[in-house]
């Protein structure tokens, strides 16, 4: 009786650790179009996360996904986004164009473009994306130029950055 009174409380003691842990992660690529003179930029956030995010800051009721989703949705992120990402060539400030979304197992791809970009040798990002929700949250921005990719993880600590590509 005490081996299984014993084999019960370990089994209640091991079940209570989690052994799946969350990650606050979000995936930016900003690509140059030569072609389009503009940097397009596509940045992957798990959905539930922006749905916790955009309900906490904008309305509880606030719903993300194909089926069922509220149609404030559109105007709710790209005021978030413009609050969370920046960017700047050479010093300048661009506007950064939120173009819209679309769903992809449990990311959601948010497509931004910063148009009339001729040339640049340094760009510097500020993502600060659901860094006010989770504190834990990277930023992972990966960046292609002419060429040459160079990548950035910013944070709550960490917001932004310069890249330099005059190398």
């Amino acid at each position: 009786m005490k081996i299984k009174l014993a084999l019960v409380l370990l089994f209640i003691g091991f079940s209570s650790f989690k052994t799946n842990h969350k990650f606050y992660v979000s995936v930016t690529e900003i690509e140059y179009n030569e072609k389009a003179e503009s940097l397009q930029i596509i940045s992957r956030v798990f959905i539930d996360d922006l749905e916790d995010l955009l309900q906490t800051r904008y309305d509880k009721s606030i719903r993300l996904g194909k089926s069922n989703e509220s149609t404030e949705v559109h105007d709710y992120i790209k005021k978030y986004l413009n609050k969370k990402i920046e960017v700047q060539l050479d010093g300048k400030s661009v506007e950064v164009n939120y173009l819209g979304k679309e769903y992809e197992d449990d990311m959601v791809l948010l497509y931004l473009e910063i148009s009339k970009v001729s040339s640049f040798k340094k760009i510097g990002l500020k993502n600060a994306l659901l860094t006010d929700m989770f504190s834990e949250q990277k930023n992972l921005v990966h960046v292609t130029y002419k060429g040459s990719t160079k990548s950035l993880i910013l944070n709550k600590a960490k917001q932004e950055d310069v890249l330099n590509f005059s190398d």
